[in-house]
């Protein structure tokens, strides 16, 4: 990743759907017309409008979103498309141009999404748009101190249809300290076996 390309989307007040769908379509096409290795960063302070997620949604699933594109960019798919048929000795189709230029976008994007677990959103949009966790892989980079885990524990075990009476306590510290413990070999794990 460290010879990617980067594309970020800047957000002003005036910002709206169109120019979100002229930088995806722009990102897009850098990766997959040009053949460019693309990063493609985007934080969760940058969703103002939930379609956002959606379109990242059907990018990480699929390398593409549709409606996506005018008659005018299809000029580019096409010349790329046509060059990887010929290539391969198969049909001259739209569908295989528009297949080889999606197969394309697949190879030279990197999405790499930030986004804070301690937003209340941040779980209902993980249950919405299944991409976010089937089709990336989730690196959390700061640990969590025992009292956070602590208290995330207690919240998840003071729900009434737990029923968990005198042993809640015992449940909330097991799960505080099956984390930390997790944390710690973790680290031994990588210092031993470089892994």
């Amino acid at each position: 990743m460290n010879s990617y390309k980067i594309f970020q989307i800047e957000v002003t007040k005036s910002y709206g759907m169109r120019d979100w769908k002229e930088n995806l379509k722009t990102c897009l096409m850098q990766a997959g017309v040009d053949g460019k290795p693309t990063t493609f960063l985007f934080v969760d302070t940058q969703i103002i409008n939930e379609q956002f997620l959606e379109d990242i949604n059907n990018v990480l699933n699929a390398g593409d979103v549709a409606g996506l594109y005018k008659a005018e960019d299809f000029e580019g798919i096409t010349q790329v498309g046509k060059n990887e048929c010929i290539r391969k000795g198969l049909a001259i189709t739209k569908m295989n141009m528009f297949s080889f230029y999606v197969q394309r976008v697949k190879d030279n994007i990197h999405c790499v999404l930030a986004m804070s677990p301690l937003d209340r959103r941040f779980t209902t949009r993980l249950r919405m748009f299944p991409s976010l966790i089937n089709c990336c892989t989730i690196d959390w980079f700061t640990n969590w101190p025992a009292e956070a885990l602590y208290n995330v524990a207690k919240g998840a075990f003071s729900d009434e249809t737990m029923q968990l009476g005198d042993d809640e306590e015992a449940c909330v510290e097991m799960c505080k300290d099956m984390h930390m413990s997790v944390e710690k070999i973790s680290v031994d794990f990588l210092n031993e076996l470089r892994r």
